[in-house]
């Protein structure tokens, strides 16, 4: 993952894959992506499911009315029928919207730290990804997060000084065919040890964008990769105008 230096620190975050800033000297190892390989097996316990989904603001959201009660029902561009045992959405529709929304909603397991233990994150990803992009991925996370974690001396990023938070905020297509997508994820990342008294480790936040590459199989938008791309715009560079936002469908934990 291509990492970008500024002063001190290399602050680069990537949401997805997991590329955060690393200290910026000599001795300490190049940064790094994350996760495991093989097909998973069902862990122990089961994270409980979210009921929050990503969705696309656009196209403007269908409305109908029903003839006895006169209430107005709206269909939600994009929006996953029903959410797996690891909690993650699924069930899209074969449209630009709902290619867009898995990889919003794919993107964001990887914001959650409980989410990046490896057990978990193997099974989460072959739930949602071809085996091959099972396979590469979460061997890209698992890797990072042990390099990471020798870098900011933790035992491993699950230990309670380490702060580590990401979220999706926006999004852009790239490309779209009802039988691919390439849709580019923009977010934030906060990361680092609580309560250090070195600046390169105490908590840090960056602006980045993940890129997702999702494919139609088996009835479903599949992920058949991601990666960390360019770590912008900020917040406030004009640029950032150019990311459409999200709808926030339900309440999750």
């Amino acid at each position: 993952m291509i990492i970008a230096t500024a002063s001190a620190v290399s602050v680069v975050c990537g949401v997805l894959i997991g590329r955060y800033a690393i200290p910026d000297n000599s001795a300490a190892p190049g940064p790094t992506s994350a996760a495991p390989s093989s097909s998973p097996s069902e862990p122990a316990s089961k994270p409980a499911p979210s009921a929050t989904a990503l969705v696309p603001t656009s196209p403007t959201p269908s409305t109908s009315t029903s003839g006895d009660s006169g209430t107005t029902e709206s269909t939600v561009p994009g929006t996953p029928t029903r959410i797996n045992q690891y909690g993650i959405p699924i069930g899209y529709p074969r449209t630009q919207a709902g290619a867009v929304s898995a990889c919003a909603n794919y993107d964001a397991i990887n914001g959650k730290l409980q989410n990046r233990e490896p057990t978990t994150i193997r099974n989460m990803y072959a739930s949602i990804a071809t085996p091959e992009a099972s396979k590469k991925l979460s061997d890209l996370i698992i890797e990072n997060d042990k390099k990471s974690a020798k870098t900011y001396g933790v035992p491993s990023i699950q230990a309670p000084n380490f702060g580590f938070i990401g979220r999706a905020t926006g999004y852009s297509v790239q490309s779209y065919t009802q039988d691919d997508a390439n849709v580019t994820i923009w977010g934030v990342l906060g990361f680092g040890i609580y309560n250090s008294t070195d600046a390169n480790l105490s908590p840090k936040e960056g602006w980045a964008t993940d890129t997702c590459r999702v494919i139609w199989s088996d009835g479903d938008w599949k992920l058949d990769d991601a990666g960390d791309g360019p770590a912008n715009p900020a917040i406030t560079d004009r640029a950032a105008e150019g990311f459409k936002e999200f709808l926030l469908v339900g309440a999750g934990t």
